[in-house]
């Protein structure tokens, strides 16, 4: 397992990581301000890409509003994100639940996101990272299947969200299991001495023009991805807001584990990108509103 800091990047570079992880790393860090440095030239642009796994599923417009419509139905769907480079590499972002955790959790129209990523290319010789935003079960509850699908990949995930998950016995309380997934845990924490797991300390930037952010308050160490396309910055958000109207009303969902911190985080992430190019974990809109490109697959930017 790969363990770095920004102070610790800055100082040994990435000896420690291989040349793979040089290759990737670059050195341009995001600063605590938000503001991207970049390296020199342009960024490349890529595509970003919502495949839908599962849904449509109603509940109460309330759970992906903070509280808010308790009266209102509301639909939400089940989403992992690709991320396309001109050259054909894909990053992954997330990895979903696996078959048996989608119908254990009564995901309707469940489908492998495996398979629905496959319909746009992303095999096992095109996907060179896995990108976990957060440890929640329809965020990481693949993760088995994805280290065996994707042999060449490495996976980010944020350190404190790994010490949460894996170390810190609060997280086999009940309350916490009924949205995280043991079994999931067990598989990261194998991965501890492995060079399949990247872990990153904070905002980091993993390849030009593709940087890993920090934005805490849904889960301990959830992060967010920022994407450099042809209309300019844009954020993978996941579960940062389940829904566009959260971005647009300051409302999180109300699986929220600090307030505070996801305040900070909702405000930091927004400074990023225009809002329009800042995309929710969950929301139907992503489905509906974008070109499809492939069976349950639309092209965000």
């Amino acid at each position: 397992m790969s363990n770095m800091n920004r102070r610790d990047f800055l100082k040994t570079g990435t000896a420690a990581l291989g040349t793979t992880i040089l290759a990737e790393a670059a050195s341009n860090l995001l600063p605590n301000g938000g503001a991207i440095a970049n390296a020199a030239g342009p960024a490349p642009e890529y595509e970003i890409y919502a495949a839908k796994y599962g849904g449509t599923l109603v509940r109460n417009a309330a759970i992906a509003l903070w509280n808010t419509g308790w009266n209102e139905e509301g639909q939400i769907n089940f989403y992992v994100w690709a991320i396309k480079a001109k050259d054909g590499s894909v990053t992954l972002v997330d990895t979903g639940p696996s078959p048996e955790l989608g119908a254990a959790r009564k995901i309707p129209n469940y489908v492998n996101p495996i398979d629905v990523v496959a319909r746009i290319g992303a095999t096992a010789s095109s996907v060179n990272r896995v990108i976990i935003t957060h440890m929640h079960y329809d965020h990481v509850g693949n993760i088995a299947r994805y280290l065996t699908a994707f042999p060449n990949a490495k996976f980010y995930l944020q350190k404190r969200e790994f010490d949460f998950c894996v170390k810190d016995p609060v997280c086999e309380r009940k309350p916490i299991v009924a949205v995280f997934d043991p079994p999931s845990n067990k598989v990261i924490a194998g991965l501890e001495r492995s060079d399949r797991l990247v872990m990153v300390d904070g905002d980091f930037s993993i390849a030009p023009g593709l940087d890993l952010v920090l934005a805490p308050g849904h889960t301990l160490g959830m992060q967010v991805v920022r994407v450099n396309t042809a209309k300019g910055p844009a954020i993978v958000g996941s579960d940062l807001a389940h829904v566009f109207r959260g971005y647009k009303e300051d409302i999180p969902s109300v699986y929220i584990m600090n307030l505070p911190d996801w305040i900070r985080s909702f405000d930091k992430v927004k400074a990023m990108a225009p809002l329009e190019y800042i995309f929710p974990g969950h929301d139907v809109l992503m489905s509906s509103n974008y070109p499809t490109v492939a069976e349950s697959v639309t092209r965000l930017v």
